[in-house]
């Protein structure tokens, strides 16, 4: 009994740290952007954790950071740090946004080109 408690609450949390499309389209829209639109011009929603497909992809590719609660522009991350140095997503240590540090692990979504 304790067991599926623990495994049920591991779920719900899991689920709360999740990112649906609703949500990003909403973190999208608080920064004047839309995600239909962003879709029409090429570009592709990639929810999740950097897993996946996330590892490989080079981070030159990444439009926006979803993060739980913001949406980062492009151009407003001012350093990204890779180890090993590759450029690829899945090697991202951190990222400085506004004096900020965040981490891979931060990350819920990106849009890429």
């Amino acid at each position: 009994m304790k067991a599926l408690i623990l495994v049920m609450g591991l779920l719900t949390a899991f689920q709360a740290l999740a990112l649906d499309r609703s949500q990003a389209d909403r973190l999208l829209q608080e920064r004047q952007l839309s995600l239909r639109g962003l879709e029409q011009g090429g570009n592709r929603l990639l929810l999740g954790e950097v897993t996946g497909a996330g590892l490989v992809l080079p981070a030159d590719r990444v439009q926006v950071v979803l993060l739980q609660d913001r949406a980062v522009l492009k151009r407003e991350i001012e350093s990204m740090a890779f180890s090993p140095v590759t450029g690829k997503l899945g090697d991202l240590d951190s990222f400085r946004v506004g004096g900020t540090y965040f981490t891979r692990e931060d990350i819920r979504g990106v849009v890429i080109k």
